[in-house]
């Protein structure tokens, strides 16, 4: 089953983006987190990318959320209420990815 999420900043200029994508066999699929500019109100070139896994992985849309923090600065990738991955627009910092099946991240995010 293919994922897709994503968050537009209120400003309208960036979103970012979840992706996983099983392609033809589940064994073969990759999870990335993008973050894109917004071109005439749809999702536009991608400024960054985040490889967060890959191969076969039992998760859902319901288990998804990409959001913005409180000031809009950062977009975050949550997978079962958790922190996977962070863009930083300010710094231009990412923070995760490369995950195996156990490893839980410890991503700041304020």
């Amino acid at each position: 089953m293919d994922v897709f999420d994503s968050a537009i900043r209120t400003k309208r200029d960036l979103a970012g983006v979840f992706e996983y994508d099983e392609a033809d066999d589940p064994k073969s699929a990759t999870a990335y987190f993008y973050l894109c500019r917004i071109e005439d109100g749809r999702v536009g070139p991608v400024v960054g990318a985040i490889h967060v896994r890959s191969g076969d992985w039992a998760i859902t849309e319901a288990d998804i959320s990409v959001r913005w923090d409180k000031d809009e600065r950062r977009v975050g990738m949550f997978i079962f209420g958790a922190l996977w991955a962070s863009f930083d627009t300010v710094t231009g910092a990412r923070h995760g990815g490369g995950y195996g099946k156990d490893f839980q991240p410890d991503i700041p995010w304020i």
